[in-house]
């Protein structure tokens, strides 16, 4: 089960996934001034706020992907394997997205290291989780955080977690 937002205790150390920067980046509006609202409490360091390479990894490639299929109004994977110079195109547009995130104060974001890729395949296994969802929780795990900012339900089969949720 997973609590709100809002409802995160001050002085918490929380993970953001990606979707609660693409919600705060394209998200409707009510969800969007919910995850603004995390993310100023970090950058006021009401809570600590953390990240990994892998998250802003899949926020590019999800806003891209999305760019694409608002563009061509088709399946964007398809588009990019005739056409890979279309990336090229969103270049600007995914540049301004992950430095407004890059310029959040108070975030920091975590190396995904050789041992996070190993250890993921144990919470893979022992959680039932997709691979990301996996080296995130390893990521986490190496700075002994238990609190997640997610919209993704997956994260509640992991036991001794607290999901923290916009919707």
């Amino acid at each position: 089960m997973a609590g709100q937002l809002t409802d995160i205790p001050p002085g918490r150390a929380v993970f953001i996934d990606a979707n609660i920067f693409h919600f705060y980046l394209r998200g409707p509006n009510i969800i969007q001034k919910a995850c603004t609202s995390l993310l100023q409490r970090i950058e006021r360091k009401e809570i600590v706020g953390y990240t990994s390479t892998l998250v802003l990894d899949e926020l590019i490639y999800k806003l891209l992907l999305k760019k694409i299929e608002e563009k061509y109004k088709r399946n964007p994977l398809e588009i990019l394997q005739r056409s890979p110079e279309e990336a090229s195109a969103h270049s600007p547009d995914l540049r301004r997205a992950i430095n407004s995130v890059m310029g959040i104060e108070g975030l920091t974001v975590l190396a995904v290291e050789a041992r996070h890729i190993e250890e993921s395949i144990d919470y893979i296994q022992k959680h039932s989780l997709l691979p990301r969802d996996a080296v995130h929780l390893s990521v986490m795990n190496t700075i002994e955080c238990t609190d997640l900012a997610s919209a993704d339900t997956d994260f509640d089969r992991v036991t001794n977690l607290n999901r923290w949720t916009p919707l």
